[in-house]
Formats: structure tokens, C-alpha cells, sequence
């Protein structure tokens, strides 16, 4: 009852003249997590802290509503800010309100055309194929190399890839046809004298039906380079592919991702490439249980520079439609450059445990 009024009350503000045909729903998540981390420092010690991000699911707060505007035509908004639970501070240190989502868009039969800041293709594409789609986010590296925030330039883990998850100045568009679902986007850099800097652009298909997904997206990007780096990454390139099948409760699902990354001042070239494949299953109506290994390699000129080996257990029990407890068991082993294998660092244990509350 609380969220309706909430809703109603939010209506009247944006919308004094609405009438019938338009929409605004308020809603969020609430996530808070206890973790602790072996082999947390360069001297080896555990860390045990409150993940007050979300540990499960990212903590989010918006808005969003939609307008009919006849003949099949609706006009739609969405602002969305990541939050810190156990500070109230938003969770970016860019200082952005809407650091998820900034947008407004038309949608109808020719598909969904959005203007702002918008979720990559590429990070959109990724959820049809993550075992755990996109849970444990700050654990699991997926969300943290799929293609985003081209505005500015990343000296790199450890070299410039992508990293960001979001494109900002975005125009994307979305369509689908039967199971298929298709689009493209293009970021602008808006840098005078030099329009390709902080610019992006990518398309991406996937199809889905009841038993499998299988889906794709290629990204083009050209950093910031005005931006202050010890190296600057000019032109960067990702791809991604994978796919899912599911049979009864249960449901298997693997993935390929590849981000090269130019170096303009030594003319190398460098990769991240992560390749990932696990399981889910839902042992009851309220027991569900996902297991997923991830391995990520940094090359440079075909070279392997370092590794990491991630493994992870991960359960969650449905205390109502809107409130799950979770747990998982994860671990990282590290190897290769000195910047991710300090003393002690060579293996890290994480164990999560936590409530999330979906409003």
C-alpha cells in the first residue's frame, strides 16, 4: 500500500497533467552483505567487511514511466542510481545521481529507440549466457570487462580494457522478431576537434526460447586519450558470444569474451580474454543452487602476462517472491604479473553471506 502511494504521489509530480494512459512506477533493491576475503593485502591478511554495495545484487533506486502516445507508439524515461546501503552514498566516485540509468526513449513495433546512459550491448548480451546472470558482480569479472564508459580513459588492470558496463551520450536501439532480439549503439565522444575521442559504437543479436539462448556483440571504442594516463590505449575491440540451455530445473550456460586494447606509445598489442561455463538449479520452489569457473588471461603480443581462476558456489533460499537470503564460497587463484600476485596474494578465498530485498 506504501508503494502505491508512493507511486501515485511520484505520478503527480512528473506528471500534473497525465491522464489514464501514462504510467510512473518507483522501485529499487536493497542488498546488504557480510564477506570475508583470505589473503586480502600484500602482507596476507583476511578482510572481513560489510559488502553495504550489494554483494548479490547491486543496491539501485529509480524511476521510470511510460506514455501512450497512440498508434502503437510509447514514449518512456528511466533514471536509476547505484547506492551504498550501509552509508546512503551513492556508489560511484564519479559523483553521478543516475550513474545506471539516465535515459528517455520511444518504443512501439519498429522496436525501443533510447537516448542517454544506457547499459552497453554488450553488457546486455552477457545476462543471456552468465551462469549467474549477473550476480556476485563485484566477484565475478564479466560485468567489470564488458564494453562501457568510453568518455574516459582506463590505465588498465592491468592495461587499458574496457571497464564500465555503461555508455554515457548514447543512442541505441532495440529490436526483436519472434525469439530474436538484434540492436546497435553509438556513443558520441563530444570532444572538440577530435569527435572520435570517447566515442563508441557496437551491434549485438541473440535469440532465446523456452529451452536455449545463444546471443553475440561486437564493440568498437576510442578512449579519451585528452585523459591523464601513465599510457594511453587508442583503439579497443571487444567480442563476446555464448549461449544457455535449460532442461527442466535445471539450466547450463558458458560464455567467450575478448578485449584487445591498442598501445599507442609502443605500437603493442594487448588482450583480456575471459572464457566462463557453469550451472543452476532450482531444487524447490525456493531453493536454488549455481556453480560457475571463470578464467581470465591478460597477453600481450600472444604472450600470457598473468591468470586468474575463479571458481564459485553460490545458493540463495526465497524467503517470499521479494526477499532472498544468500551464500556462496568462491576462489581466485592468481598468477603471472606482480601487480595481482603480491606476497600472499596467490590465492583468495571469499565467503558471502547476505539478505536482498527487491521493492
Amino acid at each position: 500500500m506504501k508503494i502505491t502511494r508512493i507511486a501515485l504521489a511520484l505520478s503527480g509530480m512528473f506528471c500534473l497533467n497525465a491522464h489514464a494512459q501514462s504510467s510512473v512506477e518507483f522501485y529499487g533493491t536493497i542488498d546488504v552483505g557480510i564477506r570475508s576475503l583470505t589473503h586480502a593485502n600484500a602482507d596476507g591478511d583476511r578482510l572481513v567487511k560489510m559488502s553495504s554495495n550489494g554483494e548479490f545484487f547491486n543496491n539501485r533506486i529509480g524511476i521510470k514511466g511510460n506514455e501512450v502516445l497512440g498508434n502503437g507508439l510509447n514514449a518512456h524515461f528511466q533514471f536509476e542510481s547505484g547506492w551504498n546501503g550501509g552509508t546512503g552514498e551513492l556508489d560511484n566516485t564519479q559523483g553521478r545521481l543516475f550513474n545506471r540509468y539516465s535515459l528517455v526513449g520511444l518504443n512501439g513495433d519498429f522496436g525501443k529507440l533510447e537516448f542517454g546512459r544506457i547499459p552497453s550491448l554488450s553488457c546486455k548480451i552477457i545476462s543471456f549466457y552468465d551462469p549467474f546472470e549477473y550476480h556476485y558482480v563485484h566477484t565475478i569479472p564479466l560485468a567489470g570487462f564488458s564494453a562501457g564508459d568510453s568518455e574516459r580513459n582506463f590505465p588498465g588492470y592491468p592495461f587499458g580494457t574496457m571497464i564500465g558496463t555503461r555508455f554515457s551520450n548514447d543512442v541505441q536501439y532495440i529490436g526483436t522478431s519472434g525469439g530474436l532480439t538484434y540492436g546497435a549503439e553509438y556513443a558520441f565522444g563530444e570532444k572538440n576537434g577530435a569527435t572520435k575521442d570517447g566515442s563508441a559504437y557496437a551491434v549485438a543479436a541473440g535469440y532465446a526460447n523456452e529451452r536455449f539462448t545463444i546471443g553475440g556483440a561486437y564493440t568498437r571504442q576510442r578512449p579519451n586519450v585528452s585523459a591523464v594516463s601513465t599510457t594511453i590505449f587508442r583503439d579497443q575491440s571487444q567480442v563476446t558470444f555464448g549461449g544457455s540451455w535449460r532442461f527442466g530445473s535445471v539450466r547450463v550456460a558458458g560464455g567467450y569474451m575478448r578485449t584487445s586494447s591498442d598501445d599507442a606509445a609502443s605500437l603493442s598489442g594487448h588482450q583480456a580474454k575471459n572464457t566462463w561455463i557453469g550451472a543452476s538449479h532450482n531444487f524447490t520452489p525456493r531453493v536454488s543452487v549455481t556453480v560457475g569457473y571463470y578464467r581470465t588471461t591478460f597477453e600481450t603480443n600472444g604472450n600470457e602476462l598473468a591468470r586468474r581462476n575463479f571458481s564459485i558456489i553460490g545458493a540463495t533460499y526465497a524467503l517470499s517472491t521479494r526477499t532472498n537470503l544468500y551464500a556462496a564460497i568462491d576462489n581466485a587463484a592468481l598468477s603471472g604479473l606482480a601487480t595481482l600476485t603480491s606476497k600472499g596474494q596467490t590465492s583468495q578465498t571469499g565467503i558471502s553471506l547476505g539478505i536482498n530485498h527487491v521493492f
